[in-house]
C-alpha cells in the first residue's frame, strides 16, 4: 500500500512511553509488535507516537482537511467514510487502525466503521478515543440514536448534514470539563455561541446544503454506555461488523473514553452476533459497576 511511513520511536522508547501514558496505551491496544501496518485517521498535528517497526498511512476526509493547522501531518489518502476503503487502499490485510477524537466528526459513522473493518485482517483492531458528551461542550445534547445513524447510512452521507451542523452549533454549551466534574449546573450554562447561537445554527445548516462546502461539526455524541447501546442495536441490524474488545470509561477530570474493537475471524452471521452480544453485555456490566462505584464514592 502506498504512502506508508515508519514510526519515529525505537521499540524500547515506545514501550517505556506507553507504560506511563495511559492514553497511548489505549490507542495502541493489541497493536502487533514489533512490526505492524495500519492507518491513523485525522491525525492533525498530533499523530499517535509509534515504534519504527510499525508502518502507518494517514487518512482524512480530504487531502487538505487540516491545511490550516500548524504542523499538521500530511494526509496520504482522502476518504469520506462512505464507500469502499479497501478499493482506495488496494489492500485488506492491515493490522490496526487508530482514530483519536475523530469518529464524532464522521457524517456516516456506520459506513465508516464498515469500511475500516473491510481493510483489517482477522484479528486486526480499531482503537478509538471519543468525547464523553457529559464532560465537555456537548453536555447539553441528547445521546445520538440508532435512528440517526441508520438515516445517515441510508443517505450515504459524505458531508455533515444540515441537522448535524445545526445541532452542533446551537446546542453546544460554554463549559469546561473541570467545571462539570466540580458540579456546575449544565442546564444553566450559556450556549457556546452566545445569543446568536440560534441564528448562527441556521446559517451553518444552510452552508451544509452547499455542494462544495464541508462544515466540520460533532455529528455524533455518546457516553460509554450509549455507545454500547448503539453497537448492540447496529449489530442486530447487521450494520456493525466488529466485536468489541474493551471500553475504558471516562476517568474523573477527563472528557474522553476509549473503545477497542476487532475484526473477528468468525464470519457466519449468527455466530458473529453471539460474540458481539456477549462482549457488549460483559462490557456494559463493567461500565455499570464502575458507575455505581463512582456514585458511592461521591456520596461518601
Amino acid at each position: 500500500m502506498r504512502g506508508m511511513q515508519s514510526g519515529s520511536l525505537s521499540l524500547d522508547a515506545f514501550l517505556t512511553r506507553r507504560a506511563s501514558d495511559r492514553r497511548l496505551a489505549r490507542l495502541t491496544h493489541d497493536l502487533s509488535l514489533p512490526e505492524a501496518r495500519g492507518l491513523e485517521f485525522g491525525p492533525a498535528a498530533n499523530p499517535t507516537p509509534l515504534p519504527s517497526g510499525v508502518r502507518v498511512a494517514y487518512v482524512d476526509h480530504a487531502l487538505d482537511a487540516q491545511a490550516g493547522v500548524p504542523g499538521a501531518t500530511p494526509i496520504d489518502h482522502a476518504w469520506t467514510g462512505d464507500g469502499p476503503l479497501d478499493a482506495l487502499l488496494g489492500c485488506s490485510d492491515l493490522d490496526f487502525a487508530i482514530g483519536a477524537q475523530v469518529a464524532q466528526f464522521v457524517p456516516n459513522l456506520l459506513g465508516w466503521l464498515r469500511g475500516i473493518h473491510a481493510v483489517l485482517r482477522p484479528g486486526g483492531v480499531l482503537n478509538l478515543s471519543l468525547p464523553d458528551r457529559r464532560f465537555m461542550f456537548d453536555a447539553g445534547r441528547a445521546d445520538s440514536t440508532i435512528a440517526e445513524l441508520v438515516e445517515a447510512d441510508l443517505l450515504g452521507l459524505t458531508r455533515p448534514s444540515p441537522r448535524q451542523a445545526f445541532a452542533h452549533t446551537y446546542e453546544a454549551r460554554a463549559l469546561e470539563s473541570a467545571a462539570i466534574w466540580d458540579g456546575v449546573d449544565v442546564d444553566a450554562a450559556p450556549r457556546l455561541c452566545g445569543e446568536v447561537a440560534l441564528a448562527l445554527a441556521q446559517v451553518r445548516a444552510m452552508e451544509a446544503t452547499e455542494p462544495d462546502r464541508y462544515v466540520d461539526c460533532h455529528c455524533w455524541v455518546f457516553t460509554p454506555l450509549s455507545f454500547l447501546d448503539i453497537a448492540a442495536l447496529a449489530s442486530r441490524l447487521g450494520l456493525f461488523p466488529f466485536v468489541l474488545n474493551q471500553v475504558s470509561g471516562t476517568e474523573p477530570g477527563d472528557f474522553e473514553f476509549y473503545v477497542s474493537m476487532r475484526r473477528d475471524a468468525e464470519a457466519e452471521p449468527q455466530a458473529l452476533l453471539a460474540l458481539q452480544n456477549g462482549a457488549i453485555d460483559h462490557l456494559r456490566e463493567i461500565q455499570c459497576r464502575q458507575r455505581r462505584m463512582v456514585v458511592a464514592m461521591a456520596r461518601s
